[in-house]
């Protein structure tokens, strides 16, 4: 499968990062208006918006009352904030991302996997693991492993060079509806293995965030464990009455 054009925005989103980086736009300056950067670019005031939102997603800007959007860290200097409010939330994240395979195959599940996902010690399920960075680079924030029912046959090969999230490709590629996500976040310490795809030190603090996949059927389709450090990776809900 080849791999998709990602969407506008994220190129929008990309640039206006590097235009902070070198400068262009230093912290408290404001970024042009939405109107200013749907004139100067051609697009529309939705993909302009959807652009700041990765950028405020990141920590990079924030929005302040009669001030319009104002530059509030350079990139090195943040962490990635991941925003969600629904599952529309989660198809952006992969969009606005870079997720790179470095492992497809099988696995045995282990008695505290089987336990995790409900399913039977030793039984074979498609595996995968890939590293997770910002669009135009710099050093990886997430280690993520995914668990796929071994019903989903073929998956493997519609994962290689897949833009987009795991769960679009199960629903298109298997007629298969995701009903249901469950989300459980807890504090870790990254072992070896993970602090060095990382980059960062053995015992680093980091951030656990676990996603079951469910049909309308309540069967698992999809279990993702993604590990990040700490200090790269910020999680932010937003709740209203």
């Amino acid at each position: 499968m080849g791999k998709s054009a990602s969407p506008r925005y994220v190129k929008i989103a990309a640039d206006l990062r590097r235009a902070i980086a070198l400068g262009r736009y230093p912290v408290g300056a404001q970024l042009p208006t939405e109107h200013a950067l749907c004139r100067q670019l051609g697009v529309s005031r939705f993909t302009v918006r959807e652009a700041i939102r990765v950028l405020t997603g990141a920590g990079l800007v924030r929005r302040k009352a009669r001030a319009g959007t104002v530059v509030a860290a350079l990139p090195d200097d943040t962490r990635y904030r991941h925003s969600i409010g629904s599952v529309r939330d989660l198809i952006q994240y992969a969009q606005s991302t870079d997720f790179h395979y470095v492992y497809i195959g099988r696995i045995a599940l282990s008695r505290a996997q089987a336990r995790a996902m409900a399913a039977r010690a030793g039984e074979q399920w498609i595996y995968a693991v890939a590293l997770r960075r910002e669009v135009d680079g710099g050093k990886p924030f997430s280690v993520t492993r995914l668990y796929l029912n071994p019903a989903l046959k073929g998956i493997e090969r519609a994962l290689r060079g897949a833009k987009g999230p795991v769960y679009a490709i199960i629903e298109r590629d298997f007629g298969v509806r995701i009903e249901r996500v469950e989300q459980m976040i807890s504090g870790v310490v990254l072992d070896e293995q993970d602090a060095a795809n990382l980059g960062v030190p053995a015992g680093t603090p980091g951030l656990a965030v676990r996603r079951s996949y469910f049909d309308d059927a309540g069967r698992l389709v999809e279990f993702a464990d993604n590990v990040h450090p700490a200090s790269r990776f910020a999680y932010r809900m937003e709740l209203r009455r």
